[in-house]
């Protein structure tokens, strides 16, 4: 079957740009946040660069692009090829200057043309590359991703449309304002804390603040949008307005009032690279962390408890009733149980251990939890729910022993993982997504920082 193909087709260098040159085009035209894949067929003397939308994973080339990636005598040829849906684009441009287009069905015609101007047939550029682009959705290799001007290596298969460039929140049991949460205080509390990981440039955010005068700081943090720094928009204008007004770098002082911390904070937002989607304390805590902290325990159950393990709204609340969960190394934490005192402390540096902090943004300590969100992918967790689910039916019906039984079994599981849909996808994106914080964090020697917020 015919190969399909969409991807920017460049001269290698010294004919085309150097690939610094080419992240640079592609910073300066493509959104703020973009996937970018740039690959060198030596053999055919093509480069092939992959720009997509950072929010949606999807193909973002525009004509400018082009244009200016042909610029002084350079040229840069845009092909977009699905048989299945009978669709072709190419657009070729040549010093700055479209040479020619195309818009319609892959006919032979086309294919004749593409193959004069780049010397090659589709087919084979496709057959050149090395097998790891498997659609959108997904890095394959060579991805990186560039963020607001910083360029992010990226681990083969993160995914790729998950809108992880600017904070979110997923809205999950979000409590409305004004909501009656008198019935069962601690529950409602930890309901209403909301938490989310991010990934920021931490030794750049203390130099700066070591060094720069406030006034500097305060461009920075002077109109960055919602969608950069999240819950901490009510603090940014009083927060700039005290910086404005600051000659010497804050980092310098004796003392540091409050709004140092929120300066702090702000920065390291505005400088964050990668964020995991907020939702609530209890979710994060005592089922995100806890069901990776659990792993492959072996479910034991006692008849006598499996009605009412049934009756739980979800298998994986079910699962975290029974499986054993180990403590953090150090004991529990003081904001999350499952990350314990001595993997997250404050952010800023002044902090003292002991003493009250006013801040928002804690500081966490990377290297277990990244082993934690690395012990875990889809089939691992479908084992982990098939060996639960049989424990659990055996508790309550005995093993099945006949082909009869067996199909019994499938069927009350089926229901049961129907029921629980909502709370795994939930469980898997919240997974994928704090696992896409500490991968790109480790790839680049970024920090890690959680925000907590009403």
């Amino acid at each position: 079957m015919p190969a399909d193909l969409t991807a920017i087709l460049l001269p290698l260098p010294p004919r085309g740009l150097q690939p610094n040159d080419v992240v640079s085009v592609v910073a300066q035209n493509a959104p703020a946040a973009a996937w970018l894949r740039l690959v060198p067929f030596e053999q055919h003397e093509i480069h092939q660069l992959e720009v997509m939308d950072g929010q949606t994973g999807l193909p973002s080339v525009s004509p400018a692009l082009l244009n200016a990636l042909s610029q002084n005598g350079g040229k840069s040829l845009f092909i977009h090829v699905n048989h299945a849906a009978k669709q072709a684009l190419m657009h070729a441009f040549e010093d700055g200057i479209e040479v020619a287009s195309y818009s319609g069905e892959p006919t032979d015609a086309f294919l004749d043309e593409f193959k004069s101007l780049v010397g090659m047939t589709i087919d084979e550029v496709a057959a050149a590359d090395d097998g790891t682009r498997v659609g959108f959705g997904q890095a394959a290799s060579r991805t990186a991703a560039v963020v607001r001007g910083r360029l992010l290596m990226v681990p083969m298969g993160t995914p790729t449309g998950m809108g992880n460039f600017l904070f979110h929140d997923r809205g999950h049991d979000r409590i409305e304002p004004g909501a009656d949460r008198s019935d069962d205080g601690d529950a409602a509390e930890s309901e209403a804390t909301r938490v989310a990981f991010f990934a920021f440039d931490g030794g750049l955010i203390q130099q700066a603040f070591g060094e720069m005068p406030g006034k500097q700081l305060a461009q920075v943090i002077t109109g960055a949008p919602q969608e950069i720094v999240g819950p901490l928009i009510a603090l940014r204008d009083a927060t700039s307005k005290m910086l404005s007004q600051t000659d010497s770098p804050p980092g310098r002082s004796d003392k540091h009032p409050a709004w140092h911390t929120h300066a702090f904070e702000l920065l390291a937002l505005c400088h964050a690279g990668v964020y995991s989607g907020g939702d609530t304390l209890r979710y994060i805590d005592q089922k995100v962390l806890a069901l990776l902290n659990i792993g492959d325990a072996t479910p034991i159950i006692d008849a006598d408890d499996a009605e009412e393990l049934q009756s739980l709204p979800s298998l994986l609340d079910a699962m975290i009733e029974v499986l054993p969960c180990p403590k953090p190394p150090a004991g529990y934490g003081p904001l999350l149980e499952m990350i314990g005192p001595d993997e997250i402390g404050a952010l800023v540096p002044w902090a003292k251990p002991g003493e009250p902090y006013d801040g928002a943004v804690f500081l966490v300590k990377p290297d277990r939890l990244l082993q934690l969100v690395r012990s875990l992918d889809g089939n691992k967790l479908a084992q982990r729910l098939e060996r639960f689910s049989r424990a659990l039916y055996t508790a309550l019906n005995g093993a099945p022993d006949d082909e009869a039984g067996e199909k019994a079994y499938v069927e009350w599981r089926s229901a049961h993982e129907q029921r629980s849909r909502a709370d795994i996808e939930r469980f898997l994106t919240a997974w994928a997504e704090l696992r896409m914080v500490f991968e790109i964090a480790a790839a680049n020697q970024m920090n890690i920082g959680v925000i907590v917020y009403a």
